[in-house]
């Protein structure tokens, strides 16, 4: 999607009310794809922390997305 997005940017023959429209797509793509990459860094971070955690019992909420091992639980 993203590289679909660059095309249609690059486009020579673009008048500047689509080019506008198009700066404005591109905007709203790159603040989901930033919101995207956000989350996952949240739950890599999360599996990094139940990777070092000393209490193998504490277990992060659902929401983080992080799935405990069999010999875990």
């Amino acid at each position: 999607m993203l590289f679909n997005q660059l095309v249609r940017l690059d486009k020579d023959d673009i008048n500047d009310d689509e080019l506008k429209k198009e700066i404005d797509r591109s905007k709203a793509m790159n603040g989901i794809a930033h919101t995207i990459v956000d989350n996952a860094r949240v739950v890599l971070d999360a599996n990094k922390f139940m990777d070092t955690r000393e209490d193998t019992n504490l277990k992060l909420p659902r929401m983080i997305g992080v799935k405990e091992d069999k010999e875990h639980d």
